[in-house]
C-alpha cells in the first residue's frame, strides 16, 4: 500500500484533531504541541486551511476552529444519502410489508449515524430511535459502514472508541469487518441485548456504570453468523440485520436495517430475511450505479459455513 504524502498526512491529522473537539478553539502553539508539529510548518498549514475556508481564525485571540467549507462537505454526504433514500424508500416499504418487520434507513454523516427513514410494525420495539436521531459512530457501532471503508478511516473509527482498544482487539475488529463484508450484513442478537440491558437498568447511577455500558454494547454487537447459532430457534433469534447501499464512488451512502422480528422466528426465516434485505440493498445500489469496493486492508477470508445471503 502506498504511503500518504507527509504533508497530506499532517493535514489530515490536524483536521481530525480539530474535528474531535468541534466546539473548542486552539492556538497555534496548542495545535503544534498536541500534534508534535514544527511551529512554522503548522502555521503554514493553518494559514492555507483558513484561506480555503476549512478553518476559521478568531480575530481577537487568534485561535482556530473548524470552518464552513468542512460543513459543506458534510452536507454533501447528507445529500448523497438523501438521493439514495429517494430510491431506497420503495425497498424499505416493500421489505417492511413483505416480511412484517420494521425497516430503518440510516446514513453516516461525519462521525454520526443518522436515522433517515423508518417503517415499523406494531410489536414492542426495543431500542427505538426516531427519524432524525444522531448516534456517535464509535466502536462497536457502524460496522455496516466501516467494513467497506479505507484503512485510515477504519483506524480513525477505532481510535474514536470510548476506551482504548488493544492490539488484539484491533485485530479482532478487522476480522469482524471482513466477515461483515463477506456475509453482506451485520447482525446483533436480541436475547443478549435484552438480558444485558436489564442488568444495566439496575445499575444506573452507580460508579462504573458507564464502563459497564461500554462492555455491554461491545458484547451485544459481537459478530453473529446464522450458521453458528444454536439449533434451538429461540436462542438463534437476532435483534437486527443491517446491510449497505453503495454509491457510484464505492462509498456506503445508506444502510437499510431490519428488526422487530416475531418472537418465534426460526433460523431459516432469519436466513430468508437476510437474503431479502441484501436483495433490496443491491437493487438500490444498481439503481444508483453504485459499486461494492474491496478495501485495501481486506484479507482473503473463507466464508466457510457463514451465510452468504445472496451469491455474487
Amino acid at each position: 500500500m502506498a504511503r500518504p504524502a507527509p504533508s497530506v498526512e499532517r493535514t489530515v491529522r490536524l483536521l481530525k484533531f480539530l474535528a474531535s473537539h468541534p466546539k473548542e478553539r486552539f492556538s497555534l502553539s496548542d495545535i503544534a504541541r498536541s500534534l508534535e508539529f514544527n511551529k512554522a510548518t503548522c502555521h503554514a498549514m493553518l494559514t492555507e486551511l483558513v484561506d480555503e475556508g476549512m478553518l476559521i481564525r478568531h480575530p481577537a485571540d487568534k485561535t482556530y476552529m473548524l470552518g464552513p467549507a468542512l460543513v459543506n462537505l458534510g452536507t454533501a454526504a447528507a445529500l448523497d444519502a438523501n438521493e439514495a433514500l429517494d430510491i431506497a424508500r420503495v425497498e424499505l416499504v416493500a421489505i417492511h410489508e413483505e416480511l412484517s418487520v420494521s425497516c430503518v434507513a440510516t446514513s453516516l454523516v461525519g462521525r454520526e449515524v443518522v436515522v433517515m427513514a423508518r417503517r415499523d410494525v406494531d410489536r414492542p420495539l426495543f431500542g427505538y430511535l426516531p427519524v432524525g436521531n444522531r448516534s456517535p459512530a464509535v466502536p462497536p457501532y457502524a460496522k455496516e459502514f466501516m467494513a467497506w471503508s479505507r484503512q485510515e478511516e477504519v483506524e480513525a473509527w477505532l481510535d474514536s472508541a470510548t476506551s482504548r482498544i488493544s492490539v488484539a482487539e484491533r485485530a479482532a475488529y478487522y476480522r469482524d469487518l471482513d466477515r461483515v463484508r463477506i456475509t453482506g450484513y451485520h447482525a446483533t442478537t436480541l436475547d443478549q441485548a435484552m438480558s444485558l440491558r436489564r442488568i444495566l437498568e439496575q445499575l444506573q447511577g452507580l460508579d462504573g456504570a458507564r464502563e459497564l455500558l461500554d462492555s455491554i454494547e461491545a458484547h451485544v454487537h459481537e459478530r453473529h453468523d446464522l450458521s453458528e447459532q444454536d439449533s434451538d430457534p429461540r436462542l438463534a433469534a437476532v435483534m437486527s440485520f443491517r446491510a449497505p447501499i453503495f454509491g457510484p464512488s464505492g462509498r456506503v451512502v445508506l444502510a437499510l436495517g431490519i428488526g422487530q422480528f416475531k418472537p418465534d422466528v426460526s433460523v431459516e426465516e432469519l436466513k430468508r430475511y437476510a437474503e431479502r434485505l441484501i436483495e433490496g440493498t443491491r437493487r438500490v445500489t444498481e439503481a444508483l450505479h453504485g459499486s461494492e469496493p474491496f478495501p485495501n486492508w481486506a484479507r482473503p477470508v473463507e466464508a466457510g459455513g457463514m451465510v452468504r445471503a445472496v451469491s455474487a
